[in-house]
């Protein structure tokens, strides 16, 4: 390898980490510390805000939108659009018990090196099928968290707010069981966190583990003074 194939191979490397790798670790660097700050300063009661990704799911989503409504409890959904499509009732199911609906992308499709034009018909798409849906989309997460430059600006220019996540109790993953999710979540909490769970996809049947695992959680979460919001609620 010549000196110029190597001087190329590092502008390639400096452009992608500026473009994606840089903006994403960053923002989810910066909403950490946002958490720590409203911590310290003592902006941050007692409040938890449960978001689920990936859903909504024929599956599993009744059955966690029925246990929610058990604890008179107000989620915020952010819902691939290609799922939502299949379940037009669902997304009606979380706008009548007051649930906040927001944007996942249209097929889970990872957006960290993807260019301008699949970004913003990605961001469109989802935000209009919801708007068929009677929901104003608001705020976006995206897969996995990944993001690049061409993600802030149609996102700011579609006046959506990002929303990334505290915590996380890794209930995706096919090693995780009921009780380690749980355990995860109650080890993890602080007032004023955003919860990361999933109410669709995942290994083996991992949305069932989470709805388990919540069974267990939340009304010990409640004993200890938690109250819970929708992202619409949070103090940015």
């Amino acid at each position: 390898m010549n000196n110029y194939m190597i001087f190329g191979l590092i502008l390639v490397c400096a452009a992608l980490l500026c473009y994606s790798l840089i903006p994403s670790a960053g923002l989810k660097y910066l909403w950490k510390q946002k958490s720590r700050k409203r911590i310290k300063e003592g902006r941050a009661d007692r409040r938890l805000y449960l978001t689920f990704d990936d859903g909504p799911s024929r599956e599993y989503t009744g059955e966690l939108l029925c246990l929610l409504k058990q604890y008179r409890i107000k989620a915020s959904f952010f819902v691939v659009a290609e799922f939502a499509r299949e379940n037009p009732d669902l997304i009606e199911w979380m706008k009548e018990e007051g649930h906040l609906v927001g944007i996942h992308s249209v097929e889970h499709k990872n957006a960290l090196f993807r260019g301008r034009r699949f970004i913003r018909e990605d961001i469109r798409e989802s935000v209009g099928t919801l708007e068929t849906m009677g929901c104003r989309a608001r705020y976006y997460r995206p897969p996995w968290g990944h993001l690049n430059l061409w993600t802030l600006f149609f996102i700011r220019a579609m006046d959506l707010k990002l929303i990334l996540w505290d915590v996380m109790a890794q209930d995706w993953s096919a090693r995780e069981t009921a009780n380690s999710i749980k355990e995860k979540i109650l080890r993890r909490v602080f007032p004023g966190a955003v919860l990361c769970l999933h109410d669709g996809r995942g290994t083996a049947g991992a949305p069932g583990r989470t709805l388990e695992a919540l069974r267990e959680a939340i009304p010990l979460l409640l004993e200890q003074g938690y109250v819970f919001e929708r992202m619409d609620a949070y103090e940015y």
